[in-house]
This record gives structure tokens, C-alpha cells and sequence, in this order.
């Protein structure tokens, strides 16, 4: 997980290898279509990726795995 560290494959052995979730950092319903490109991405565990679909309190925005990070650490 880029935000995390979790490996799937590190905690589930064989059943967890080559598993993660992708996921948009640009919200396609703000896109519109569009051509998705890899830096368009990004690859999260469950729990992450849930929390990049919930807006930042106070600021109404959606958080990237950059500030999602930076909540971790805090």
C-alpha cells in the first residue's frame, strides 16, 4: 500500500500475493472520460483506500495518499 506499507503477500502468504486495490486520485465523476494513465493511480490496501473515499474534515476535499500518510503519522 503506498499510503500504509501493508503488503498483502507479507501477512497472507501465497493467497495474498499479487493483490492490492488501484485507485483514482482524480474522481472520475471529476474527470469525465478520460484516458486513465498509471500516474492517474494509485495502489492501496482495503482500509486506505476506503479512507481516500472519505473527505477531510474541515476542508471538504478528497484526501491524497500523500495526506493520508501524513494522518498516520500523526
Amino acid at each position: 500500500c503506498e499510503v500504509c506499507g501493508f503488503d498483502f503477500s507479507e501477512r497472507f502468504g501465497k493467497h495474498g500475493e499479487g493483490y492490492i486495490e488501484v485507485h483514482h486520485t482524480t474522481p472520475l465523476h471529476e474527470t469525465g472520460i478520460t484516458e486513465t494513465r498509471l500516474d492517474d493511480l494509485a495502489l492501496l490496501c482495503a482500509n486506505c483506500h476506503r479512507m481516500s473515499h472519505r473527505r477531510l474534515e474541515g476542508t471538504g476535499t478528497w484526501p491524497s495518499p500523500e495526506e493520508l500518510r501524513k494522518l498516520l503519522e500523526e
